[in-house]
């Protein structure tokens, strides 16, 4: 399993309280079914005010520029500009946590067996919100 686009994360948008969204931000790996997020490895999380009314329960997309006017943030036009900081963050955050060396083959097999993988938009709200509680115990 390798990074699929560098440069391309996946950002998780989904309601933090009535009156903040949490946007959380993943790396993309790609994978034999195709790309997916990286749910184990959370790169940063910032909050974002609620614009309207309410939206679905949560919502994916596929950041790829600090530019918050890139046709990625399209769809959250009102929070281009806070999406296109959080990314820059995130990627920062990627790129400070990269290996440069090269992995054993010892250590790509237990990185493949520690790594949880999901296409963006599957994964049942009761899941995630059980890896968020985990993530959360383990970094108190």
């Amino acid at each position: 399993m390798t990074s699929s686009a560098p440069r391309a994360l996946a950002v998780e948008l989904h309601p933090a309280s009535p009156t903040h969204w949490a946007a959380t931000y993943y790396p993309m790996v790609a994978t034999p079914a195709g790309r997916w997020a990286d749910v184990t490895w959370v790169l940063h999380q910032h909050l974002l005010p609620t614009t309207s009314g309410p939206l679905a329960p949560a919502r994916w997309l596929e950041a790829s520029s600090p530019d918050p006017g890139h046709p990625c943030y399209g769809r959250h036009r009102g929070w281009g500009q806070a999406l296109a900081a959080g990314y820059t963050a995130a990627l920062a955050a990627h790129d400070a946590e990269t290996i440069e060396d090269p992995l054993s083959g010892d250590q790509v097999q237990q990185l493949r067996e520690a790594t949880t993988v999901v296409p963006a938009g599957q994964l049942a709200e009761w899941v995630l919100h059980d890896l968020q509680e985990d993530t959360l115990k383990a970094h108190p």
